[in-house]
C-alpha cells in the first residue's frame, strides 16, 4: 500500500514553495499593479467607511473617496466637506492573506 502514497508525496514535496513564510509570494507579486476586482472592492470598502465617518477636525461629512492604484499600497484620499476641506488619508496593501485596509485619518 506504500506505493499509493509515494507519487502524492513526490508531488507535494515537488510543488511546495520554497519559503514557507509566505514571503517568496509577496515578493513575486508586489509590482504587479492592482487588478480590477481589488480596485473595485477597495472603493465599496472606503466608500462605506466615508458615509459613516465624520471629520476629526470639524466634523463635516466626508466626500466620495478617490484612489490611486498604480502600485501596492493602494491610496485613499478625501476631503471633508467643511469650509476648511480637511483632508483624509488611507493605504491598502495585499498580503497573502488578503488586501489589508489602513484606517482613514487626518493628513
Amino acid at each position: 500500500m506504500e506505493w499509493i502514497f509515494l507519487p502524492w508525496t513526490l508531488m507535494a514535496y515537488l510543488t511546495r514553495d520554497s519559503d514557507p513564510t509566505g514571503r517568496h509570494w509577496i515578493e513575486r507579486n508586489r509590482y504587479e499593479p492592482p487588478g480590477a476586482a481589488e480596485k473595485w472592492l477597495i472603493e465599496i470598502v472606503y466608500e462605506t467607511v466615508v458615509a459613516e465617518t465624520r471629520c476629526t477636525r470639524c466634523g463635516a461629512p466626508l466626500d466620495r473617496p478617490r484612489l490611486r492604484a498604480d502600485a501596492w499600497p493602494v491610496r485613499v484620499a478625501t476631503r471633508c466637506r467643511g469650509s476648511a476641506r480637511h483632508r483624509h488619508r488611507a493605504d491598502v496593501s495585499r498580503a497573502p492573506d488578503g488586501l489589508h485596509t489602513g484606517p482613514l485619518i487626518r493628513a
